[in-house]
């Protein structure tokens, strides 16, 4: 009995010593892992998380660019060379501004004023006197020479602003009074009609044109240009005769007239000097409804060869039908055979400008001949039906 308690009692000490030392060694275990936690580095662990996420709730704005104020340069003063010329071009200036735009004045009669006057609107105090000064001034302290106004002219008696502008060269338009018949209706406004320039469109087609331009103007002098009411050869004469006035010095031009058969004016292109203006001015009014009333035929083809055997740059074609033959005569009427053989012919690419007068593209059977030379060759087309042309007749007064 006491044996088996004795046994009881030493079993029951080792138990509690193992106990006890099972404790120990798990705080040295737990222990152990605290100091390794605490004392070894974690960004190489952190560094081998490639799944790691990191992400800003909100971002910051960037902060304002001051502006910085850059200290303006002192003024100096140009030195100028002794001999030097202050607004030495203001002379040129004031005659090219003069020569380039002008409003045109006419009396109030049949007869165009010959001396051209330049009407003033500007307040006085903008006028700009013709005075030159040598003084040494600054840039700033420079008259702006840009708005040169001329003084009113001397005129031939009461005169009357027709709202025509002159431009481009010298066309001056007082050959016109030279000219036989010329009246003032088919000047660029119509003798005064307000608001009625350019009918035809020719003069704004050939200003919007760059350079110096070889121009070659094919009328029409088929008998039925001049249908009695309608005036379309005196319209054409008048739109003609105004465009060649306005061509600039270096432009040079030359008429081909076309019926049957079609001639020039002249062999070769004529520049746009005095002389060969009052002569294309002389010529064109040898143009009468008796002298074209026997013209038969219409032959577009045969203008179009002659201009461009003048290395045109420029065609104008006024014609009021599409091609006719007569008997005896060979006339290409086929419309598609005639663009086929300008476009072989137009080697100079020539802009063809067309004017149509008294025919509907839609109904004419054949119009779009004439539309397709003007657009298949950089060009336009100027419609004129039967009522515009009565329109442009009362505007201008021409109701016969």
């Amino acid at each position: 009995m006491l044996d088996e308690m004795a046994n009881r009692f030493a079993e029951k000490e080792k138990r509690k010593t193992r106990m006890k030392s099972i404790i120990l060694l798990s705080l040295i275990f737990h222990m152990s892992i605290a100091i390794v936690y605490l004392f070894l580095p974690l960004g190489a662990v952190t560094n081998e998380q490639a799944d790691a996420l990191a992400f800003d709730l909100f971002k910051e704005p960037d902060p304002l660019l001051e502006r910085k104020l850059r200290p303006k340069p002192p003024l100096s003063k140009k030195l100028l060379k002794p001999e030097q010329k202050l607004a030495k071009d203001a002379e040129q200036k004031k005659i090219d501004a003069a020569k380039n735009e002008r409003d045109e004045v006419v009396k109030l009669s049949e007869r165009i004023v010959i001396h051209d006057v330049e009407v003033n609107n500007a307040p006085i105090n903008e006028l700009v006197p013709d005075l030159m000064t040598d003084a040494k001034l600054r840039e700033a302290e420079a008259s702006n020479l840009s708005r040169l106004i001329s003084q009113p002219g001397r005129t031939d008696g009461v005169g009357l602003v027709t709202g025509r502008v002159r431009a481009r060269g010298d066309g001056s338009g007082i050959y016109r009074g030279s000219s036989q018949g010329g009246g003032g209706d088919g000047l660029l406004e119509g003798g005064g009609a307000s608001g009625y320039k350019d009918p035809l469109g020719i003069i704004k087609f050939l200003n919007d044109l760059d350079g110096p331009q070889n121009v070659v103007y094919c009328l029409d002098i088929s008998a039925s240009m001049q249908a009695a009411g309608l005036n379309k050869l005196e319209l054409a004469l008048n739109a003609v005769k105004d465009s060649v006035l306005m061509l600039g010095s270096d432009d040079t031009f030359n008429i081909v007239p076309f019926s049957t058969n079609a001639r020039m004016m002249s062999e070769k292109l004529l520049p746009a000097d005095e002389k060969n203006i009052r002569h294309a001015l002389f010529y064109l009014d040898s143009f009468t409804p008796e002298s074209i009333q026997n013209n038969r035929g219409t032959n577009i083809l045969a203008a179009l060869e002659k201009a461009f055997t003048l290395d045109s740059s420029v065609i104008v074609l006024v014609t009021d039908g599409l091609p006719t033959t007569i008997k005896g005569h060979e006339i290409e009427t086929n419309p598609q055979k005639i663009l086929d053989y300008v476009s072989k012919m137009n080697t100079n690419k020539a802009r063809i400008y067309v004017v149509a007068l008294e025919i509907d593209l839609r109904l004419s059977v054949g119009a779009y001949l004439l539309e397709n030379l003007a657009y298949e060759h950089n060009g336009e087309i100027k419609v004129v039906g039967s009522k515009d042309l009565v329109e442009m007749n009362k505007k201008t007064g021409n109701t016969e």
